[in-house]
C-alpha cells in the first residue's frame, strides 16, 4: 500500500509539471498575440496619426546680428565675422489652456484590433505684455532705423582711434510669427483659427521652417499690431538715447542717484514717461488659439510662458497621468474625468531652455518633439533640444555634451482592462487551480476509497488547461468578464459531467463541480480588485489550506501508507 501511495503521488506531481509546461507554452501564444496587437497600433500610428505633444504657442522674431570687430587697416575689414541670423522668443505673460477630448476605441480598427484615439478642441487664451519684452530687447543703447519694421541696435563703444565696427542687430518685425507647435500635424484636420486683438486669422503652414525639428503652424501678426510694437520700440529707444546723452555729458559716478539726476532735469523726460505709460496700457496683446486635434493613446502638453494653467476634460474613465507633473486637482464622474495642472517651475525652466535653443546662431539647434505609444516608455523629459551644427542633410553634429531638455505633462488613454494582461494575471492562479482539483480527487480516493486512474487525472488536467485556451480568443472578441464566464462555464460543465462517471455518483460529482466553480468565481473576484488582489489571494490560500487541514485532521496517514 505504501508503494501504491508513493506511486500515485509521484504521478500527480508529474502531471502538475506537465500542466506547468503547457502553461509556459501558452504564455508564448499570449506574447505573440500581444506583440501583433501592438504592431497593428504602430501601423495605425504610421498611416493615420501618432500620439500628440503640443507646445504652448509663443511668438518668434527673427533678427540679423552683425558682430563687432576692430579695423586697423583697410585690408582688415574682410577679417570681421560675417553677419548671422538669430531668433528672439516672446512668451505669454499669462496662458489659460483648456482641452476637451472625446476618447473612442472604434475610430481606428484592424480586424479585432483597435487603437484608443481621441478627438478634441484645444484652446489657448493668452495675454502678452510686449512692452516688458521690448525693454529687455532694447538694451545697450539701441537705435531705430528708418525702416519702421526693423529695429537696429548698436553698441556705441569705440576704441581710442574710433576704428571699431560696432555690433548691429536688425530685428525684422515684418517676419514676426505666432508659432503653434504640434508633434504630428496630421492630427490637425483643419488649420486652427487664431484671434489676435479680436481679429480672426487663419493659421498657415510655414513656407520655410524657422525652427529646426519642430512641426508647427504659424500666424503672421497683423499690421496694426506690428505698428504698435515698432512705435513702442521707437519710444523706448528715444528714452534710452536720452539717458545715454545725459550720462555722456557729465562725469560718470558710481552712485545710482547721480545717474538718474540728469534724466529728471531734462524737460523731455516727463513727456517720454507719459508716452511710455500710455504705450504700456496699449501693449497688452490678447491672443486666442482654437486648435482642433486628434491623436492616439497619449496627449502631452509642454507649458511655456509666465503663468500657465491647463484644464482637461474627457469622457475616458481610467486615465493614466504621465510626465513631470501630476494634476493639482482631479475629479472622476460617471461622464469621465476632469484634471487641472499648474506648475510654475516647469514653465520657467522651459522658457529658459527653449529660448536658448531657438536663439542659437544660424538656427544651429534642433528641438525634437514627439510622444510615444507606450506610457511606460515615456521619458521624464518630453522634448530634447540638441545643440550643434546642422548639416545639409538635416542632421546635427553635436558640439556640446550637454542636452537642453523641455518638460511636459499629460495623460495616457491606455485601456485598463487589457485582455492580454488580464489573461496573464489569470494564469498566475493556474497552478493553484490544478493542485486543488487533483487534491480533491486524491482526497476522494483516500476518504471515500474511490479508484481514479492517472489517465483520468490527465484528462481533467487537460480540461483545466483548455480554460485558458478558450479565454484568450474569446476575450479578443467580447468583453473579458463575458469571455471568462463562458470559458469557466464550459470547463466546469465538462469536468462535472466527466466526474459523474469517474466518482460513481451525482453527489460526489456535484461536490467536485461546486468546488471547481467556486474556485473560478473566487479567482475572478481577486482579479477585479486590483488594489487588494495580493491580500485577497493570500487570504484565499490560507482559508484553502485550513479547509484541507480540517478535512484531513482525523486521517491516520500511517495506516493508509
Amino acid at each position: 500500500m505504501q508503494k501504491t501511495l508513493f506511486t500515485k503521488l509521484t504521478i500527480i506531481v508529474g502531471l502538475c509539471i506537465i500542466f506547468v509546461v503547457g502553461l509556459m507554452m501558452f504564455r508564448t501564444v499570449i506574447a505573440e498575440r500581444q506583440y501583433y496587437a501592438q504592431s497593428v497600433v504602430k501601423e495605425i500610428a504610421q498611416q493615420h496619426v501618432n500620439p500628440q505633444e503640443v507646445i504652448t504657442p509663443f511668438i518668434i522674431i527673427p533678427t540679423t546680428i552683425t558682430p563687432e570687430c576692430s579695423i586697423v587697416g583697410d585690408t582688415d575689414a574682410a577679417k570681421c565675422k560675417s553677419a548671422y541670423s538669430s531668433t528672439l522668443t516672446v512668451f505669454a505673460n499669462k496662458t489659460s489652456a483648456t482641452q476637451d477630448l472625446e476618447v473612442s476605441t472604434d475610430t481606428y480598427r484592424r480586424g479585432i484590433y483597435h487603437a484608443t484615439s481621441y478627438n478634441g478642441a484645444l484652446k489657448f487664451d493668452q495675454s502678452y505684455t510686449i512692452n516688458q519684452t521690448l525693454q529687455r530687447l532694447i538694451a545697450d543703447n539701441q537705435s531705430v532705423s528708418n525702416d519702421s519694421k526693423t529695429l537696429s541696435t548698436a553698441n556705441n563703444s569705440t576704441n581710442g582711434n574710433g576704428n571699431t565696427k560696432t555690433e548691429k542687430t536688425d530685428i525684422h518685425w515684418n517676419d514676426a510669427k505666432l508659432i503653434i507647435p504640434v508633434s504630428d500635424l496630421r492630427g490637425v484636420a483643419t488649420l486652427p483659427t487664431v484671434t489676435i486683438d479680436k481679429q480672426a486669422i487663419k493659421a498657415t503652414y510655414p513656407q520655410s521652417a524657422m525652427l529646426n525639428g519642430l512641426s508647427y503652424v504659424e500666424v503672421s501678426l497683423p499690421n496694426d499690431v506690428l505698428n504698435r510694437l515698432t512705435t513702442t520700440s521707437a519710444s523706448q529707444q528715444e528714452k534710452t538715447n536720452l539717458v545715454a546723452e545725459n550720462l555722456n555729458s557729465e562725469p560718470l559716478n558710481t552712485q545710482s542717484s547721480n545717474i538718474q539726476t540728469p534724466i529728471s532735469q531734462n524737460p523731455n523726460h516727463q513727456d517720454l514717461d507719459g508716452q511710455q505709460s500710455d504705450n504700456s496700457r496699449h501693449q497688452a496683446l490678447d491672443i486666442v488659439v482654437d486648435l482642433p486635434l486628434s491623436g492616439i493613446s497619449t496627449l502631452n502638453t509642454v507649458p511655456t510662458g509666465q503663468n500657465f494653467e491647463l484644464s482637461m476634460r474627457s469622457n475616458w474613465h481610467a486615465p493614466n497621468f504621465i510626465g513631470r507633473a501630476l494634476p493639482n486637482a482631479k475629479k472622476f464622474t460617471s461622464k469621465g474625468f476632469e484634471a487641472k495642472w499648474q506648475n510654475q517651475y516647469l514653465t520657467v525652466a522651459n522658457n529658459q531652455n527653449l529660448s536658448k535653443c531657438v536663439s542659437t546662431a544660424n538656427n544651429q539647434c534642433m528641438v525634437a518633439s514627439s510622444a510615444v505609444l507606450d506610457s511606460a516608455d515615456q521619458d521624464d523629459e518630453a522634448i530634447t533640444a540638441i545643440e550643434g551644427i546642422v548639416t545639409a542633410e538635416g542632421n546635427i553634429v553635436s558640439n556640446s555634451d550637454r542636452d537642453v531638455r523641455l518638460s511636459s505633462f499629460g495623460v495616457s488613454f491606455a485601456e485598463p482592462n487589457d485582455v492580454y494582461l488580464q489573461t496573464e494575471r489569470t494564469m498566475k492562479y493556474a497552478l493553484l487551480l490544478i493542485l486543488v482539483s487533483f487534491g480533491t480527487f486524491f482526497l476522494f480516493e483516500v476518504i471515500k476509497s474511490s479508484r481514479i486512474h492517472p489517465i483520468q487525472y490527465l484528462l481533467v488536467g487537460c480540461a483545466l488547461l483548455c480554460f485558458y485556451v478558450l479565454l484568450l480568443p474569446l476575450a479578443e472578441q467580447i468583453v473579458f468578464w463575458q469571455a471568462y464566464a463562458v470559458a469557466a462555464s464550459a470547463c466546469v460543465g465538462l469536468i462535472g459531467w466527466y466526474t459523474y462517471y469517474v466518482l460513481d455518483g451525482i453527489k460526489r460529482a456535484g461536490i467536485f463541480t461546486a468546488i471547481l466553480g467556486s474556485l473560478y468565481a473566487a479567482f475572478y473576484g481577486i482579479l477585479t480588485t486590483e488594489d487588494l488582489n495580493l491580500l485577497l489571494g493570500a487570504i484565499f490560500c490560507f482559508v484553502l489550506l485550513a479547509c484541507v487541514m480540517v478535512m484531513t485532521r482525523k486521517i491516520d496517514w500511517y495506516k493508509i501508507a
